[in-house]
């Protein structure tokens, strides 16, 4: 009897390893969110592009969240936690290519959460740090950022 307890404790770690490479495989590749907020006074076409690139490491999933358009430029590396069927993604550090620099290691900038409907995997935002330039774009828990490439 303690030798069949021993096997299915161990197959039950097994099968929790295995679930959560697998949650992790899942998350690997690119994502992307362009706003667009029509034109300023000035005539200048309001577009943004954000993008984010999920991979791994040696410590697990990393992300770096690139902006550019009109009046942003951002490049931020980020460490991530899997809660579920949520991706966390945590400041880090910043890259290269940043007009200005407002985030502090370990802040929470935003939460991706995959979720089906009809058949459809849907990927949800949930703003944290990290906002959306266009006001139309700040209510959380919507689809914004759609997978472009997987790993």
């Amino acid at each position: 009897m303690k030798n069949l307890r021993k096997i299915l404790i161990a197959s039950l770690f097994v099968l929790a390893f295995f679930s959560a490479a697998s949650a992790q495989k899942e998350w690997l590749g690119s994502y992307s969110f362009e706003e667009d907020g029509g034109k300023n006074a000035g005539g200048a076409a309001i577009y943004i592009s954000h993008r984010i690139d999920v991979s791994e490491s040696d410590e697990g999933l990393i992300a770096n969240v690139q902006s550019n358009g009109y009046q942003t430029a951002k490049e931020l590396i980020c460490t991530t936690k899997i809660e579920g069927n949520k991706l966390l993604i945590y400041f880090s550090n910043y890259g290269e290519n940043n007009m200005f620099e407002t985030y502090e290691q370990g802040d929470l900038l935003l939460t991706l959460e995959s979720k089906t409907v009809k058949g459809k995997t849907e990927i949800l935002t949930f703003w944290g740090k990290f906002q959306p330039v266009v006001p139309k774009n700040e209510k959380t828990g919507k689809v914004y950022f759609q997978k472009t490439l997987v790993e």
